[in-house]
């Protein structure tokens, strides 16, 4: 090898090492500031976990005061429905409406037809008023007025309004002033015999009046 040639191979060997050295310097230095950013991630990371911890108690305890609220305004609302189910209940057909007064006054027997519950009557019956002048004529005729009265004492007697009556018999009972009425609400639930008797210039009183467990006899 000639002299020139050692001497050109010398000159260039420290330019590679300087440039090896700034090479590893870039790369020590990367590495530096990815060693940074990650510990910076991590810490950065560990508070957020931290206040999270801190702050979710915080969120159910809010929740719940929510849900709390919630449930306070549904219970008004449900007892308003319910109560509103309540009242829209159909009753149940019971025995007929009256007075506590008047209840005091009716007195039950029983009787020996089959067919017959019980027998009430009571000493402060009063006759239905009447619209009818001059002599009495006991009518049959649904039409007539005498009709109307005597039906309208057969409410008053059982307690069934006329729109639920059903009238199976209205007769003659042995008089002119006596007469007999056979009637049920239009379901059957209840089945009476009304017996009332004519008082002049007053109107038809009921005299007895028969609860029955069946209409087939009762006239």
């Amino acid at each position: 090898m000639s002299e020139r040639q050692t001497r050109s191979s010398r000159h260039l060997q420290p330019s590679r090492n300087k440039k090896l050295d700034k090479l590893l310097n870039v790369l020590i230095g990367i590495v530096v500031v990815l060693i940074i950013l990650t510990a910076t991630y991590v810490f950065k990371w560990q508070d957020d976990a931290e206040q999270a911890v801190k702050d979710e108690p915080v969120q159910e305890e809010k929740n719940d005061d929510k849900e709390a609220d919630k449930d306070s305004e549904k219970e008004p609302i449900q007892e308003d429905e319910q109560e509103h189910a309540i009242d829209e209940e159909a009753p149940e057909e019971a025995e007929p409406e009256v007075s506590q007064e008047e209840q005091n006054t009716l007195e039950e027997s029983t009787s020996n037809d089959p067919i017959v519950d019980k027998v009430i009557t009571s000493k402060n019956w009063q006759p239905t008023p009447t619209t009818q002048t001059g002599q009495h004529v006991s009518s049959y005729d649904d039409k007539s007025v005498d009709w109307a009265e005597k039906v309208a004492t057969v409410t008053n007697a059982t307690g069934i309004d006329e729109s639920n009556m059903t009238i199976w018999r209205m007769q003659n009972n042995g008089s002119s002033n006596s007469t007999l009425a056979v009637v049920s609400t239009n379901d059957k639930s209840q089945m009476y015999r009304v017996s009332m008797e004519w008082v002049d210039n007053e109107g038809w009183i009921p005299v007895k009046l028969e609860q029955l467990n069946t209409l087939e006899g009762s006239y």
